[in-house]
C-alpha cells in the first residue's frame, strides 16, 4: 500500500486569504512531502509575479482537492504550508514543528530543512 499524505496550503495576501488542500500517494514522511510536493509549491508561490497566477495554475492542473476529501483521507502524514504574501513569510509545518524560511525560500534552504526533518 502506498504512503498517503495530506497537505494544507494556507495563503494570506491582500488579494486572497484562504486555504486549499492536496492529497496524494507515494510520500509517507514529512521530509518526503516537503522534498517532493511542498517545495514545488513554495517555490512556485515565491516566483509567481502575482499570487493569483499561482492559484489559477493549481486549479487549472487540478492539483487541489475538496476540504471534505482532505478531512476524510486516512493519511500517513499531515503537513501544511503557510504563506503570507504581503510580508514575504513562508513556513512548513508538521505537528507542532514549524520551519520558517527566508523571505524567498531557495532550493538549498528547503534541502536543509528536508535534512533536519530526516534526523
Amino acid at each position: 500500500m502506498a504512503n498517503t499524505y495530506a497537505l494544507r496550503v494556507q495563503v494570506e495576501s491582500h488579494e486572497y486569504d484562504g486555504e486549499f488542500y492536496l492529497v496524494g500517494d507515494g510520500y509517507g514522511t514529512p521530509a518526503d512531502v516537503l522534498d517532493n510536493v511542498a517545495a514545488d509549491h513554495l517555490l512556485r508561490i515565491a516566483n509567481a509575479p502575482r499570487i493569483e497566477e499561482y492559484l489559477l495554475d493549481v486549479l487549472k492542473h487540478g492539483e487541489n482537492t475538496s476540504k471534505a476529501e482532505y478531512e476524510a483521507t486516512d493519511s500517513d502524514v499531515e503537513c501544511w504550508i503557510h504563506v503570507d504574501v504581503s510580508y514575504r513569510r513562508y513556513a512548513f509545518g508538521v505537528g507542532d514543528r514549524v520551519f520558517e524560511f527566508s523571505s524567498e525560500p531557495s532550493k538549498s534552504e528547503i534541502a536543509s530543512t528536508v535534512t533536519q526533518l530526516q534526523s
